[in-house]
This record gives structure tokens, C-alpha cells and sequence, in this order.
């Protein structure tokens, strides 16, 4: 809309309340007469008298509208990166709220065009103002070397543990261990119980348990993460009941773990197998009648669009993250309807109440779901967080809230880091190099395979690596160990990292004893494979088991385990059944 179109759906006194702005007002009430008056000023040389008029956030959200490609100027978008909002009314006595009082200056720059349902610059003053009203800095994103302090803060680091992680996790499915509901996909708490020992690290909140029955419990978020990770990048798929490798999770298996974390990331960006908003268990609702949730796509695009702004190796505050996302207008809907939504009472507790299904209660916790459980899950951040409980209080005044420490259970992520596996992740770096373990430590080497500490600091990560292969034995002294060495093989670590770490610390050439051990290790580690589960049948007699395992329409899909018993690979047994029944022979469980 041009300025006459804008000015013309105001009224009278509002026309008047900005001639008063000009030099000399107006020599006429009737309306078209202040019109053309503020169209004359705005199109002449008072235009710049007039800018003069408006204070310094004013004239940035007139900066901002201006150069903006549609002249919109948004509220939520200026506020996040001003902490501020201009003035377009003079608040008249004993009057509250946004359109109250006189207008000041600033709309005659600034008009609500209600074709559009938005504030503009109009069109034909744009130019104008473009001409001598400078262009807005890009808006920046604060971050810092380390997180803010608190002693009760956790940091932990997610890159060496997702390259891990994703390769023990693909050997668990292939082992057919992972159990998952046929109708949502979902791990059952066995499951994620299982899984959560497999972990690197252990889960975020490892052993948090319900203290009394009215407790909330934060429960396992690596363990849940991963299975549907993995579905949602198709590496497995869900066989009554069970996980089982997709043909590229079959080959996922021989892919370098950077590489195959990437495809996951790629995948899950587009999936539409799970909602990570509906995580968030306190808030009902979700799956009400109708369209209430906002497809789970554009919400992952700006939340990516955002970490690809990011620095890389630098802390960032989530709360800065959420305000830079706004700031840039990276900004999505996680609900259709939030009456639909609500806590604890569908009435009273409606997130469709003014003020209760704000940006913080719903963007916010997709926002951190999203970080905390699968960005991190996949080793794109590291994480600082504390306990959830009382970790925020912006859920306080809701109503509903008075028994709950947190509202979602990712309520205590404070910052995260972009590690460099995460620019691979992203696509911001073209390849990924794993990162050596850096250490001060000063390692000595004594016969029985022990390993002692002589100088430096243990750091986190150097006791991980060591509680893989080795047992301690006392402060300061480890040893390494067979059966250690063994699992962790199976579970998909490479003793060359073992072998780099204490040659890096020990000063010197390994003692033959040690090379011996990793030499041997390396070699046996791998010495079997689990190809797939398979099936006992038991034959009622010698004589049924022989002719069914001699016979050239079953002798490939089965083998003798005994007198009366064949073994059958299980994703050959449909195959086996329907052979058998055409030798006719019948099969029961």
C-alpha cells in the first residue's frame, strides 16, 4: 500500500494527532486535506525534519522496516534484537496498552496496512527513506570461550561418543536386542534400559529415578534418541516388534561413523516418524482431534538454518540462541491451535489463554528437545546443563504449574558448543578428521599390563577411554584387561585409539608386553561375527529333521543341530515355512 492508501484508513483524529508533527499543521480538518498535508511533508524536504523528531530505537525500527524486502516491520523481530520496542503511542493518563494515547511521529513512517495484516513502510516512501536512513548491522549472535559458571553444571562433550555410539547401536540392531512398539515405533523402558548401558558415557540423567510416586522423572534421552535416529535416517526397521537392519544400515556397518552420523542428520531433518515436541510430556493435547501440531520439517529447517550461523567451538546460551532465531526471523509454529493444548486441566489449564502458549513455552522447549536429544544424541553440540527442576521459572504463573519442578525434562540445557563434527554434520565442511586425545598426562608403563599416572590431570574423556580397556586398580593405576578389551571391541571401538593414547602419553615405545597385548587384542576382537539371530525348530523325529534338511527345496535355508533339531536364519523362516508346507509338513510354535 502506498502512504495516501495507508493514511486513508485512519480517522480524523488520528490524522490529526500527526499533522501536529508538522511544521505549521494543517489548514483544514476535512480528511482529505490532512492527508494530502502529510503526504506533501513526507514527499518534501520536511521528511528529514520530521526523522529528526523520532528517538534513537524509533529510528532503528524505521531503519529496520525500510530496508526489510517487504518494508515489514515486525514486533517479535525487533524486540529479540533490541531488548526493546519503539513507541508508537504517547500512553495517555490512566490508559494502558499498545493503541492508546496520541500516536507519536513514528507512524508517520510505520502504518498498519489491514490488507496485509501487518506493519509497513508503505511502498512509495520506502525509496525515500532508503536514500538517507542507513541500512541495520546483520544481527549477531553473542558467544563465549566457556559457558557461563555453576557449580551444579554439567559439560559434557558428544563428539567421540556419537562416532562410538553409532556403531554399537547398529551392532545391537543387527543382534536383533532392540525391542520397539509395531504401532508408534517407539522403545519400551527395557529397551532403553539396555541401550542406556551401551552408552559411551551413560545417559545425561543416568539413575535419576522417581524418589516418591508425585515425582516427575526425567527418565533416559540418549536411549530413547538413538533407536529413533535410526529408523528416521532408514538404517533399521521395526519387525514384529524387533529392530532389524535396513539394506543400508546393513552397509552403514562399513561406512566411516562421520559418515554415516551425517546421513542420520540429513534424514531426520525430513522425517515424519516422530514428533520431538511431543517429549514434552507435561503438555496434553497433542494428539486431540483435528490438526493440532505443525509439520516437524519447517520447525528442524529453521532450527538448522540458525546452527548453520553459529561459530564453530564457541558456547552459546540456548536463551541466545531462541533470541537470534527470532531476531532473524528463523521463526516457526509448533501448534495449529493452542486451546487444543493445555496442563493438567483441558479448561483451565488451555495454552490458548493470553499469555500461556507463548514462544518460550513451546518454541523454546521444541528447542531444546531438539538440541538436547538428537543434535547432541549425533555429536553435532556438546552440551552444559544442570538438573531440570526449578532450572527455569517462566512456567510459574501458568496455571496447573504449582507441582511441577520443570516442564520438560530438557529444561535444564543451559549452552551448547558447534563441534567440528557438527560443521560436518551441517555441511560446512567438506570432510572430518577425528579428533586425537590431547593430554598433559605423563604415563608410565609397569610389567602386569599396568598403566600408572605420573604426572598431569585425568581428563573426563582420557577416563572414559581407559575405563574401556582397562579396570582400575587403585588412584592413579589401571590396568589393562582382556575382557574389557574384548567388549569394547565388540561394541565398536578401535584399539588403534588405545595404542595412539598411551604412546602420545608414555613418552616412549610401548613395553613388548603392552604392543603384544594390543596386537593380540586387535586380532581377536573381530575373530567372530554375529551374522543374524536365527531360529531352533525341533522335528518330532530323527527321520523328519533328516528328510527336511536333505531335501534340495530346504537343504539352503536350514542346517542340523542335533539329532531333531534345525537351525533356521530368521529372515529366512518365512521362506522355510512355506518350503516345508509344500513337502507337506506343518510348523507350530
Amino acid at each position: 500500500m502506498t502512504l495516501k492508501e495507508t493514511l486513508g484508513c485512519l480517522t480524523v483524529p488520528e490524522l490529526k494527532d500527526l499533522v501536529g508533527y508538522l511544521q505549521g499543521g494543517a489548514s483544514s480538518a476535512r480528511k482529505d486535506d490532512l492527508v494530502e498535508r502529510i503526504v506533501v511533508a513526507m514527499f518534501g524536504p520536511e521528511l528529514k525534519a520530521v526523522w529528526a523528531l523520532l528517538d534513537e530505537t524509533q529510528q532503528a525500527a524505521v531503519a529496520e522496516a525500510a530496508h526489510h524486502p517487504l518494508g515489514e516491520y515486525s514486533d517479535r523481530r525487533f524486540r529479540a534484537r533490541y531488548q526493546r520496542a519503539p513507541a508508537f503511542h504517547v500512553a495517555a493518563a490512566k490508559s494502558y496498552g499498545y493503541s492508546t494515547g496520541k500516536r507519536t511521529a513514528l507512524c508517520l513512517f510505520i502504518q498498519y496496512a489491514p490488507d496485509e495484516g501487518r506493519h509497513v513502510v508503505p511502498t512509495d516512501l520506502r525509496p525515500r527513506l532508503q536514500a538517507f536512513v542507513p541500512p541495520p548491522a546483520p544481527p549477531a549472535i553473542e558467544s563465549t570461550e566457556a559457558p557461563a559458571e555453576n557449580a551444579r553444571q554439567i559439560v559434557r562433550l558428544t563428539e567421540r561418543e556419537a562416532l562410538q555410539e553409532v556403531v554399537i547401536m547398529l551392532r545391537t540392531v543387527e543382534q536383533a536386542r532392540v525391542q520397539v512398539s509395531d504401532k508408534t515405533a517407539l522403545p519400551g523402558a527395557a529397551t532403553q534400559r539396555l541401550l542406556g548401558d551401551k552408552l559411551a558415557g551413560g545417559d545425561h540423567y543416568a539413575g535419576e529415578g522417581k524418589q516418591n510416586e508425585w515425582d516427575q522423572e526425567i527418565g533416559p534421552i540418549k536411549a530413547f534418541a538413538w533407536p529413533m535416529l535410526l529408523q528416521g535416517g532408514g538404517l533399521a526397521v521395526g519387525v514384529a516388534g524387533r529392530l532389524q537392519l535396513s539394506p543400508a544400515g546393513v552397509k552403514a556397518l562399513a561406512m566411516p561413523p562421520a559418515q554415516v552420523l551425517r546421513g542420520l542428520w540429513q534424514k531426520w531433518l525430513k522425517t515424519t516418524l516422530f514428533d520431538e515436541f511431543s517429549r514434552v510430556d507435561e503438555i496434553k493435547g497433542q494428539n486431540a482431534k483435528g490438526r493440532v501440531m505443525t509439520a516437524v520439517a519447517p520447525r528442524r529447517a529453521a532450527i538448522e538454518a540458525t546452527l548453520q550461523a553459529c561459530p564453530i567451538g564457541r558456547w552459546i546460551a540456548v536463551d541466545e540462541f531462541s533470541r537470534f532465531m527470532r531476531a532473524t526471523d528463523r521463526v516457526f509454529a509448533v501448534t495449529h491451535d493452542a486451546w487444543k493444548l493445555y496442563l493438567c486441566d483441558r479448561q483451565y489449564g488451555s495454552l490458548g489463554h493470553a499469555g500461556s502458549g507463548g514462544w518460550n513455552i513451546l518454541q523454546d522447549r521444541y528447542i531444546f528437545a531438539f538440541l538436547f536429544e538428537y543434535a547432541a544424541t549425533l555429536g553435532l553440540v556438546d552440551l552444559a546443563y544442570v538438573h531440570p527442576a526449578r532450572a527455569r521459572s517462566d512456567h510459574g504463573a501458568l496455571w496447573g504449574t504449582d507441582d511441577l519442578s520443570f516442564l520438560s525434562r530438557y529444561d535444564g540445557l543451559n549452552a551448547f558448543r558447534l563441534t567440528p563434527l557438527g560443521a560436518y554434520l551441517l555441511g560446512r565442511e567438506s570432510a572430518y578428521q577425528p579428533p586425537a586425545v590431547a593430554s598433559s598426562l605423563a604415563l608410565s608403563f609397569s610389567p602386569g599390563l599396568y598403566v600408572d599416572v605420573m604426572g598431569g590431570v585425568l581428563a573426563a574423556e582420557e577416563a572414559l577411554l581407559l575405563d574401556n580397556w582397562a579396570v582400575p586398580v587403585q588412584p592413579g593405576t589401571w590396568r589393562l584387561d582382556r575382557e574389557n578389551s574384548l567388549s569394547a571391541i565388540e561394541r565398536g571401538h578401535d584399539i588403534a585409539e588405545l595404542k595412539g593414547f598411551l604412546e602420545s602419553t608414555g613418552g616412549s615405545p610401548l613395553p613388548e608386553p603392552i604392543e603384544s597385548f594390543i596386537a593380540l587384542c586387535a586380532l581377536n576382537g573381530k575373530a567372530l561375527k554375529t551374522l543374524c539371530s536365527a531360529l531352533l525348530i525341533e522335528c518330532r523325529d530323527a527321520e523328519t529333521a533328516a528328510q527336511i534338511a536333505g531335501r534340495p527345496e530346504t537343504s539352503s535355508l536350514c542346517l542340523r543341530a542335533g539329532p531333531k533339531t534345525l537351525v533356521v536364519r530368521t529372515n529366512q523362516l518365512a521362506r522355510f515355512r512355506e518350503r516345508v508346507r509344500s513337502l507337506g509338513f506343518g510348523m507350530v510354535s
